[in-house]
């Protein structure tokens, strides 16, 4: 299921930033919204002839939420052939490596995404949001393949290509997971910190609290223990203080696993919080 939500997902990203031309309110992107594959199918023939584009791109889609990837792939492709307008087809590119990446084809994902970003690059700036997101994509999948360094690289050019603090504090957030994942501890809680920052300034409160836990965590591991308790202990406070309990009860699981003295009564804060609010799979492996 979350497999299939991820092109529509990443859709409404790329709608929110106002970054393409494409028409996502045309009457197969209408019947795809509702879950009426049948429908959907039936509109983007409907609109083969007056409008290409839009019929091959929400038609791979509908294939790939059947979990139909060829039948997806090779619309994606038709879509891309079709477009008038450079962003629509960079669009196709993006979507056709996100189908592959889902798929666990990596290496094909990886090229594919890497194309793009080269075709994006031609718009000098025109395209840097573009850019970012081909960027962004490379370095998950490099490292899904465990390329920790060629990721960390995309996701500082990521970074460079940030326009806003929304993507600079997914930019950091990349970063810091990346270099945790090198052992670079010390650039770890450095990047997760303004990450955090940018994230709570723009108001994306879960992606704030989930990368703060990396943080307390990050400086755990680079020998600073008190203040990876701080901090997860002020995540606590700031949790209470705004009725944020699905993360209270996480940050209570995390200073169960890593505060030396005082578990067993963390472990009973957790699991008070997580059963008042029915979040019992945060107690699962504890």
């Amino acid at each position: 299921m979350i497999r299939k939500l991820t092109l529509t997902l990443f859709c409404n990203l790329l709608i929110i930033n106002n970054i393409y031309a494409y028409d996502s309110e045309n009457l197969c992107e209408v019947s795809l919204a509702k879950g009426d594959l049948k429908e959907a199918i039936k509109e983007a023939k409907n609109i083969l002839k007056d409008d290409p584009f839009a019929s091959n791109f929400c038609s791979a889609k509908v294939f790939f939420k059947q979990g139909q990837t060829d039948a997806a792939v090779n619309s994606f492709e038709e879509a891309e052939k079709s477009a008038n307008h450079p962003a629509d087809q960079m669009l196709s590119i993006i979507f056709k490596g996100l189908v592959y990446k889902e798929n666990n084809e990596l290496d094909q994902a990886l090229s594919i995404f890497n194309t793009g970003y080269e075709t994006a690059k031609l718009g000098n700036t025109k395209f840097v949001q573009f850019e970012r997101r081909f960027l962004i994509q490379m370095g998950y999948v490099q490292e899904l393949q465990n390329k920790h360094e060629l990721a960390y690289e995309s996701f500082a050019k990521s970074l460079k290509a940030s326009s806003n603090d929304d993507e600079r504090a997914e930019s950091y957030d990349r970063l810091a997971r990346s270099a945790a994942n090198q052992e670079f501890f010390d650039r770890a809680r450095e990047y997760s910190l303004k990450g955090s920052i940018m994230y709570k300034k723009a108001g994306y409160l879960g992606e704030f609290a989930e990368l703060t836990l990396l943080k307390g965590q990050y400086e755990i591991l680079d020998d600073d223990y008190d203040m990876g308790i701080k901090t997860l202990k002020d995540l606590a406070q700031l949790c209470i203080d705004a009725g944020g309990d699905y993360y209270l009860a996480k940050t209570y699981v995390e200073l169960y696993k890593l505060s030396k003295e005082g578990n067993k009564e963390y472990l009973k804060l957790a699991k008070d919080v997580a059963n008042r609010i029915g979040a019992n799979d945060l107690l699962k492996g504890i």
